[in-house]
């Protein structure tokens, strides 16, 4: 967004094509769900962070990490997809 803001929508497009874009949004719900996935198959509830790894303290900080990055990706793409369909109105 910053950079079709500073510079124009073309190079915006370059380094964030749609497609990327549109893969963003699922994929960041899927790192999320994936997470509370894996940790019901390591025999723990679901989003229960303390059994994906060693300890309980790791798994909860690796567990929070992934949560984060799952909710960043999806809420990312979700804005730039906004973006993208408010510039495209005007032409």
């Amino acid at each position: 967004i910053l950079v079709a803001s500073t510079f124009a929508h073309s190079p915006a497009r370059r380094i964030a094509p749609r497609g990327l874009v549109e893969l963003m949004v699922p994929l960041g719900v899927l790192i999320y769900a994936g997470t509370g996935v894996a940790s019901f198959l390591f025999g723990g509830n679901y989003l229960d962070y303390g059994v994906l790894l060693h300890g309980p303290i790791h798994g909860h900080h690796l567990g929070i990490f992934l949560v984060e990055i799952g909710v960043a990706v999806t809420v990312s793409g979700t804005m730039v997809a906004l973006f993208y369909a408010f510039v495209e109105r005007g032409r």
